[in-house]
C-alpha cells in the first residue's frame, strides 16, 4: 500500500504548546551524537509536557474552539478540522458523513418546525 505524504499542519494544541525554541531543539536532535540523542529527545519532550501542564493551569484554558453549544455543529466542526490530516480517500469519507449529518439536521429541523396557523 502506498503511503501518501500529507503536508504538516499544526493543530491548535500544537500551536499552544510549542515554541520556536522547542522547534529549534527538535531540529537539532538528528545532529546530536547517537549516544546523546535519546536523552536530548526526552528533554525536548519534557519541555513540551511542561508547556502542556502550564497551559491547563491558566484560566480559562484557551483550547476551546467551538463557538457553539450545539452538539451537531461541534461534530461538524470537529470532522472538518480532522479532515486536514486525512488522506484524500479519508477526506471523501468524512465529506459523506458531513453530508449525511447535514441531511439529518435539515430533516430534523423540518419535522420539528411548529406549524404556523
Amino acid at each position: 500500500m502506498e503511503q501518501e505524504q500529507l503536508e504538516y499542519t499544526p493543530t491548535t494544541f500544537d500551536i499552544e504548546t510549542q515554541s520556536r525554541n522547542i522547534q529549534i531543539l527538535k531540529t537539532v536532535i538528528p545532529y546530536v551524537n547517537s549516544s546523546s540523542q535519546k536523552n536530548f529527545a526526552l528533554m525536548v519532550k519534557f519541555l513540551e509536557l511542561r508547556n502542556v501542564a502550564s497551559l491547563f493551569n491558566e484560566e480559562p484554558v484557551s483550547l476551546s474552539m467551538c463557538s457553539t453549544d450545539d452538539p451537531s455543529e461541534k461534530r461538524m466542526q470537529l470532522l472538518n478540522d480532522i479532515k486536514k490530516f486525512c488522506t484524500p480517500a479519508e477526506q471523501d469519507s468524512i465529506d459523506m458523513m458531513l453530508t449525511a449529518f447535514q441531511m439529518f439536521s435539515s430533516y430534523d429541523m423540518f419535522m420539528h418546525t411548529p406549524d404556523s396557523e
